[in-house]
């Protein structure tokens, strides 16, 4: 279902001449909006125009990415980094650069659908494993060893905000010609200290690790990138095509994503705690109302060890007939809240409530929504299963 939007901030939305306060979408550190980064992109663009018009192997670099990739290389704690015009596009790099070596790709049955298009495309050969289940994708290792093993997987889910279970997952792998590919769109600005990322969060440090991520979901930017050590960066750039052939990440984009994520390095800790404030908020909200039952995710707590609180900024929840559901939607939105229902794959059913929060939402924004959905659920005679 497309939105009919005609402007937005980091906590609304105005359609057909109406605001609404909005839950969706993963604007996760509110950075689109920020006039810095706003300011950034003019910049660029006054100096770089909008496109470079060719591919950075020929014509096509500037000064710009290259900052960019050594100040994500650096936030996440890695040693390289390789832009891509996009997220989706960010996969195909990766699975380019390994496919040579790792000839079995094993994908999380949950996965965003470009890990799977993207080893498929490379030439790898592709086998699910069972959601989150470090056995199911163990066993499928040892049986592919001789060939060469990439376990590809999301950190955070997009559709549930379940987290994949990337410590074990690397225990699993083998030793040599094999490669842990961690899709961390989703992770990145959300997990870690100061949202460096799944990497920094699990305390991994590997040579057989391969970070991607976007630009648009934590920064709110646009772009993506193939983070990890120099040698398989070396690799990325060498091999794949997808980079070689296509024109960059344009410079203005480049500058504002530069520029966010200087914000993120100088504030992330602030808005990180305001994100997972947030967050704790709403999933006390939800399960109040049946919706949600209490979740924490693997990794280190501010311990350093042991599952840490719900976190994540997504929260999923759907309750039978699907005419219950639309009836919820269309009263929050009569109400002037927009809590997204979608249909999107991954998901737990064909249609579900994704609801988002971001680091710019206040308590009373969260506890308005809550009283939408609790409004909506008393009118349309909705009593939970869960």
């Amino acid at each position: 279902m497309r939105l009919p939007i005609e402007n937005a901030s980091p906590t609304t939305v105005r359609m057909n001449g109406r605001d609404f306060l909005a839950f969706g979408g993963c604007n996760y550190m509110g950075l689109a909006h920020d006039q810095e980064v706003h300011a950034a992109l003019a910049a660029a663009l006054a100096r770089f125009g909008i496109s470079t018009t060719a591919s950075r192997e020929t014509t096509g670099n500037t000064r710009l990415h290259e900052q960019l990739e050594s100040q994500l290389a650096a936030f996440t704690g890695q040693e390289a980094a390789i832009l891509s015009a996009e997220g989706y596009t960010a996969n195909f790099a990766a699975c380019q650069a390994i496919a040579d070596t790792c000839r079995v790709a094993l994908i999380d049955s949950h996965s965003h659908r470009s890990l799977r298009n993207a080893a498929t495309a490379a030439g790898m050969f592709v086998f699910e494993y069972e959601h989150l289940n470090v056995d199911s994708a163990a066993w499928l290792a040892r049986q592919n060893a001789d060939a060469g093993v990439a376990i590809l997987t999301d950190s955070v889910f997009a559709a549930d905000g379940a987290v994949a279970p990337l410590s074990d997952l690397l225990h699993i792998l083998p030793c040599t010609r094999a490669t842990l590919v961690i899709d961390d769109c989703h992770g990145f600005a959300v997990l870690g200290p100061n949202g460096e990322g799944a990497i920094r969060h699990f305390g991994l440090d590997d040579e057989r690790i391969l970070m991607t991520t976007t630009l648009a979901k934590g920064l709110g930017c646009y772009g993506g990138a193939v983070i990890g050590r120099s040698g398989i960066i070396k690799r990325v750039q060498d091999l794949a095509w997808v980079y070689r052939s296509s024109t960059p990440v344009p410079p203005p984009l480049a500058g504002a994503a530069l520029a966010a994520l200087r914000i993120l390095a100088r504030e992330g800790g602030a808005r990180i705690a305001a994100l997972r404030a947030n967050a704790l908020r709403l999933s006390a909200g939800l399960a109040r109302l049946g919706l949600l039952a209490p979740r924490s995710i693997p990794g280190h707590n501010a311990h350093g060890t042991g599952p840490t609180p719900a976190l994540i900024p997504i929260f999923t929840f759907w309750f039978e007939p699907a005419t219950a559901m639309r009836a919820v939607y269309e009263h929050a939105l009569a109400s002037g809240v927009l809590a997204p229902l979608i249909a999107y794959p991954g998901g737990p059913t064909e249609h579900y409530f994704r609801i988002v929060v971001n680091a710019m939402h206040s308590p009373a924004d969260i506890d308005q929504l809550v009283h939408a959905i609790e409004a909506g659920m008393s009118a349309a005679s909705v009593v939970p299963s869960r």
